[in-house]
């Protein structure tokens, strides 16, 4: 079993028999607040990801990715051998290295803000630069169709905001394809075939035709089902103010999907029975 965002949605409206507008619009924040329980409570291989880059001559500061969360490691390459950096604070930075003129090849980083490391001493080279961190992955709400329209007026752009009509959907056309076919995130409310959108930055107007099918899933939703679920039933039913027995239901089937998942990312992910021998339960 596996969800796409769609097929999620539909299964949170199914166990709670809510269709109400109101609620509707708020699937995209359960599923959203559930990924972000499992992102800060389990340790997966899947939320670390490694990215290459180049510090730059009398610079002492480097971009930080956009989806950073957290360093695992640093590195940098002089004369084709990988050294790692050590992490620092800023103030260890910035006494270690009070003139940011004085460079050499970089020992020390610290995140200085949400946007750069700073490095001590400042780079006395381009050097290649590779960093190992804990990421934020795309949401399973991100997921993105294809829209068509029909008796188009002006054109629609792309990253603006469009809007149903009849429906009152909203969405954001992350890239404009032809005249009469955009690709879109998918609203949390679906379009309604028939309904006029509207651009929001450009003002074009379309009749919506068709949208295709939502067949995009993340490694949580294929890999971890339950806990994308019930978290977001948890999430669904508090929204509801649901009853106290059926709340405490979805709890503990969600600490139990966690449970699970945190004996995988955290110990069989890790290790290989032939450094650590095979897991070996008492004889009853």
């Amino acid at each position: 079993m596996s969800y796409t965002y769609t097929t999620l949605k539909t299964a949170i409206k199914d166990y709670t028999e809510n269709q109400e507008a109101a609620f509707v619009s708020h699937l995209v924040d359960f599923i959203t607040s559930a990924e972000e329980r499992i992102l800060k409570a389990v340790d997966l291989d899947y939320f670390r990801k490694n990215v290459t880059g180049s510090t730059t001559l009398n610079n002492e500061f480097l971009a930080v990715p956009t989806d950073y969360l957290a360093s695992f490691s640093l590195s940098v390459t002089n004369s084709s051998s990988k050294e790692f950096l050590l992490h620092r604070d800023v103030n260890f930075i910035q006494e270690y290295n009070p003139n940011s003129a004085t460079t050499g090849t970089p020992k020390y980083y610290a995140l200085y803000d949400y946007q750069n490391f700073i490095l001590a001493p400042t780079p006395d080279a381009a050097y290649s630069a590779e960093l190992h961190y804990f990421y934020r992955p795309s949401s399973l709400t991100d997921s993105q169709v294809v829209l068509t329209v029909s008796s188009v007026s002006g054109t629609f752009v792309d990253n603006e905001t469009i809007t149903g009509g009849t429906s009152g959907a909203t969405t954001t056309i992350s890239e404009a394809l032809t005249s009469t076919t955009s690709r879109i995130v998918l609203p949390s409310t679906d379009f309604t075939v028939g309904e006029t959108i509207t651009g929001g930055t450009s003002g074009a107007t379309g009749v919506v035709v068709s949208t295709t099918s939502d067949t995009t899933t993340t490694w949580l939703s294929i890999n971890a089902p339950n806990a994308m679920l019930y978290g977001s039933l948890i999430e669904a039913y508090t929204f509801m103010k649901g009853e106290a027995d059926i709340l405490s239901l979805y709890q503990s089937r969600f600490v139990e999907s966690l449970s699970r998942l945190k004996n995988y990312g955290e110990a069989i992910e890790n290790t290989d029975n032939y450094r650590d021998g095979m897991v070996r339960a008492a004889r009853t």
